[in-house]
């Protein structure tokens, strides 16, 4: 009788490391897609501000800026 009972604790411990193992699993798999989606957001993030940068070194390389500085003074709704 003893043996019995000693095969279900260790069965049952079985299956309790087995579920146990699969919940870190799980949560070791969540935790790399986090990271993988954070390091994806950040190479967007810095794609943009790149473009940005980008865009304000042309507008000032081709002296946009005073043309619109111009218009914006030469035809305003104030008159």
């Amino acid at each position: 009788m003893n043996k019995i009972y000693l095969l279900i604790v260790i069965g049952a411990a079985l299956c309790g490391t087995y579920f146990y193992g699969a919940d870190i699993a799980t949560a070791k798999c969540n935790a790399r897609i986090a990271n993988q989606n954070l390091q994806m957001l950040q190479n967007i993030q810095n794609q943009i501000m790149e473009n940005k940068r980008k865009n304000h070194e042309m507008a000032y390389k081709t002296r946009t800026d005073d043309v619109r500085r111009i218009l914006r003074d030469k035809y305003t709704i104030a008159e």
